[in-house]
């Protein structure tokens, strides 16, 4: 059973459907119908110069906040074993939709507020931590 205490100690943040941030686990009565939630997971890599970290967010169906993050948690456990990767101990999620509501070009998948009292190139130097490790296909 997840606890406030389990939930502070393991830094899992929940989005109301209003995107405001919770911690009380959003635990749903009853059998609701799935909606779309998007998943924010973080990893470092420990195989690759430098051990960078790495952030995803995944989509997952689920009934309830607390279902989407049991599914991000599982789902990063088998991304991080294939990978050779650490999970780090976050996963912030986000209710994108309701029911069968469907998802298409310019939904939003993740969104996150910042209270932050920054001018706004101080922010984005937060966010832009280095070089970033990159794949290109041919």
């Amino acid at each position: 059973m997840t606890t406030y205490q389990s939930l502070l100690r393991k830094r899992i943040f929940r989005c109301d459907d209003h995107g405001s941030a919770r911690r009380d686990g959003g635990l749903a009565m009853g059998h609701e119908p799935k909606a779309w939630y998007g998943a924010r997971t973080f990893y470092r890599w420990l195989t690759w110069e430098g051990r960078p970290f790495e952030e995803r967010v995944v989509l997952f169906r689920a009934r309830s906040l607390d279902e989407a993050v049991e599914l991000a948690e599982r789902e990063s456990a088998e991304y991080a074993r294939q990978g050779g990767l650490e999970v780090l101990d976050m996963v912030q999620a986000y209710r994108i939709s309701d029911d069968d509501e469907e998802l298409g070009v310019g939904t939003e998948v993740f969104s996150r507020l910042h209270a932050l009292d920054l001018p706004a190139d101080a922010f984005l130097d937060r966010y832009d931590s280095g070089p970033e490790h990159t794949r290109t296909s041919e």
